[in-house]
């Protein structure tokens, strides 16, 4: 299985690791990295899965609902489905963590958000909000980035 790698801004990948394919569905596995001083895109929340991170190293900032948590290498967060959520990283180095999404399926939407970018790097919020609404995300709060 080839790993792909999706960019989520400049200095930020994910790396699809394992996919719905490899696990039975049963979980997707992303290695990510956010570059220093890297802003989240909106809060969101997932209605069809559980995420969960693990970081690697760096810090991580994760707005949990209403609450932050900055978690740092060897900590791991569970994002239950429907919790409104956003990671960043504040920090001057990058920040790497694992993130599981439980049941699997989300991986699709990223690989559909990569090639959306490839084609239109420009894209209009509303049709990334579209994309995402597809696969059960809804984004919270105003024009994505």
């Amino acid at each position: 299985m080839a790993q792909r790698t999706v960019l989520v801004g400049v200095g930020s990948t994910m790396a699809i690791a394992a996919r719905q394919d490899a696990t039975d569905g049963t979980v997707a596995l992303l290695d990510c990295e956010l570059a220093p001083g890297f802003a989240a895109l909106l809060p969101h929340a997932h209605q069809r899965e559980e995420e969960a991170l693990y970081v690697l190293e760096g810090c991580l900032l994760v707005q949990c609902g209403s609450d932050e948590r900055l978690l740092g290498p060897g900590e791991f967060l569970l994002l239950p489905r429907g919790l409104v959520h956003a990671q960043s990283n504040p920090g001057q180095e990058p920040a790497r963590f694992l993130t599981l999404f439980l049941p699997a399926g989300f991986e699709e939407c990223l690989e559909d958000l990569d090639a959306l970018l490839e084609d239109d790097a420009s894209c209009p919020p509303e049709t990334i909000r579209a994309l995402l609404a597809r696969y059960g995300v809804q984004s919270v709060g105003g024009p994505q980035s």
